[in-house]
């Protein structure tokens, strides 16, 4: 598994402890799962001839963000969420436990998915465009979920995207401060919000993953179809945040998305313009983004880390786009 600060390094007794008490199975074999940078995942397979996968939360010394705090619930709740109201495929969550009392921190028991990470095939160009098409309706799909309150379930929910975008944003500024480091990026992203207070309190309110990179897909050779996992980054907000993951990526501004624009279009029952309001909402959620990698490499890296590094220059390079776009573009 990647080296992290808050990796939780759960012991083969206490593993099989769990998965005894709860009744899932006697575990023959366990071996670490993913590629994740928080969490800590394992393989778990067991005497009924079934493999789970177990998700364990950083132990509550770890120093984590704020919005951090109590995500393992998060990801619970918006398995479900897709389960309930999608045909989107997912694992199906078969324990959660936040007692603590077998495993010192928050865990759950899940379906473990057949399928690589889509960065770890090779496919052809036309498969890799199918891939997406597939992505990006799975977004259109969950953008049809909407809540009432904006923001973390976790930290509270808000009356509007402007509030919430600003109270998420103001959360990863203190954590900074806490941690002895200022973040002039980040104050002057939270003027922008400011900025824009009128736009953004017109912003309608649907579920955001804000996370479906390509190693949190799972692809399924022998189907051909895709799985989708750890959502536990999602939000309820703007659904023009979630184009970030998509095409050119997160460094890119909305206008060098224009065929994704057009097949989310095509599958979605509220379409996204490019127009000068959807550019500047999405500026502000590469902002977001931005602001929460810089803060982020503080709590899980030491500064000579790959990683630390890595956060710091693509955070740099989204501010300098996104900044270039709200500065000078409107």
């Amino acid at each position: 598994m990647v080296t992290s600060k808050t990796k939780y390094e759960a012991s083969k007794e206490e593993i099989k402890e769990l998965f005894s008490f709860h009744k899932v199975g006697s575990v023959l074999d366990i071996s670490p799962l993913g590629n994740g940078e928080f969490n800590a995942a394992y393989k778990a397979s067991c005497n009924n001839g079934i493999s789970y996968a177990l998700k364990i939360a950083p132990p509550d010394d770890s120093r984590v963000l704020s919005y951090e705090k109590n995500m393992m619930e998060s990801e619970v709740f918006w398995y479900k969420q897709m389960h309930d109201k999608t045909d989107i495929l997912c694992p199906r969550v078969y324990v959660y436990d936040p007692s603590k009392t077998i495993i010192k921190s928050s865990c759950f028991i899940m379906e473990m998915m057949e399928g690589e990470p889509l960065w770890a095939v090779d496919f052809s160009a036309d498969e890799y465009e199918e891939v997406q098409k597939q992505k990006i309706g799975m977004l259109a799909k969950i953008h049809k979920i909407s809540n009432d309150g904006f923001g973390y379930i976790q930290t509270g929910l808000k009356a509007s995207w402007y509030e919430a975008l600003r109270n998420m944003s103001a959360g990863l500024v203190k954590d900074c401060k806490d941690l002895g480091y200022e973040t002039p990026d980040g104050e002057q992203f939270i003027k922008y919000i400011d900025k824009n207070e009128r736009l953004l309190r017109t912003v309608p309110c649907r579920m955001v993953n804000f996370d479906l990179w390509d190693s949190n897909v799972l692809y399924n050779a022998k189907t051909g179809k895709i799985c989708w996992i750890d959502p536990e980054r999602g939000f309820w907000g703007d659904p023009v945040a979630d184009f970030i993951t998509l095409g050119s990526g997160q460094k890119a501004p909305l206008s060098e998305k224009l065929k994704e624009l057009e097949i989310y279009n095509g599958m979605a029952d509220e379409k996204i313009d490019l127009n000068e309001e959807t550019q500047i909402r999405y500026a502000l959620a590469v902002c977001y983004l931005a602001l929460i990698e810089e803060v982020e490499k503080y709590v899980r890296y030491e500064p000579d880390n790959p990683n630390y590094l890595r956060n710091t220059a693509d955070a740099r390079e989204m501010y300098d786009m996104a900044f270039n776009c709200l500065g000078t573009c409107f």
